[in-house]
């Protein structure tokens, strides 16, 4: 059985759904999986002791989580030679405008340039507007940018913008690539 480690890191709680379901996805694959939260002294601890990894953070203000830049980099030479997939989640993917898109891109390429992680796949996926989770000044201001973006302005409940089934063939396409499908490992 392969072992897998998914690591993430998260500002509102989404990207740790996500993770979570990559790290499920990839159990029901056959891969023994630890999901661990970049911002915790379990990331630290982390041995290079797995056959893949799945690296997922969620983009604010154009930047990853520190906690996930500071594992990818400390941890890059071990990273690049397993099977390595990177998921960058944010409200851009969500948008249909070629800039916006390009920004995202852009975003994840900045990710892989600061860490020197050069991943077989990469994934830009849309993250949700959780506005039960913002203080005052945080949930105005996302409105706002909601509102410019056509996106949902109802802060009285979480908007999530997930396409779960393409991330789940994602990690199909993943999970075949470092030869997880067939419990090779």
């Amino acid at each position: 059985m392969k072992k897998v480690l998914v690591i993430y890191g998260t500002t509102e709680g989404h990207t740790r759904k996500i993770a979570t379901f990559i790290a499920e996805h990839l159990r029901a694959h056959g891969a023994y999986v630890d999901l661990v939260d970049s911002a915790t002294p379990a990331a630290a601890a982390v041995q290079p002791t797995y056959g893949a990894v799945v690296i997922a953070g969620s983009l604010h203000e154009h930047l990853h989580q520190r906690s996930l830049v500071h594992f990818a980099r400390e941890n890059a030479a071990w990273l690049n030679a397993v099977p390595t997939a990177v998921v960058s989640a944010g409200l851009a993917a969500a948008i249909p405008d070629p800039e916006t898109q390009a920004q995202a891109r852009n975003n994840l390429q900045y990710f892989l340039d600061t860490t020197g992680l050069k991943p077989a796949r990469t994934k830009i996926v849309a993250g949700a507007l959780l506005y039960t989770k913002y203080d005052w000044f945080k949930r105005t201001m996302m409105r706002l940018i909601a509102k410019q973006m056509g996106k949902d302005v109802d802060d009285t409940r979480d908007h999530e913008y997930t396409d779960w089934d393409d991330l789940r063939r994602f990690v199909d396409e993943f999970a075949r690539q470092a030869r997880i499908a067939d419990g090779g490992g």
